[in-house]
């Protein structure tokens, strides 16, 4: 699996975005966290925003083959 991003921290309430390129789709994602995420699906972007209630989360983002 191709990996996005490697290890990003996310502090609170705090959006990743992740372009939409070569036509990737939120079903095309594996996303492993050590915390409560929300994924939101934009137009033009892919969102990670973290959804814990007290702390930052580190989050590995990687493509399906």
């Amino acid at each position: 699996m191709p990996i996005l991003k490697d290890a990003v921290i996310i502090p609170l309430n705090r959006p990743l975005f992740i372009p939409k390129e070569g036509n990737l789709k939120v079903e095309d994602l594996v996303i492993e966290s050590n915390g409560e995420y929300k994924v939101i699906d934009k137009q033009d972007y892919i969102i990670v925003q973290n959804d814990h209630c007290c702390r930052s989360i580190k989050v590995t983002i990687k493509t399906k083959d």
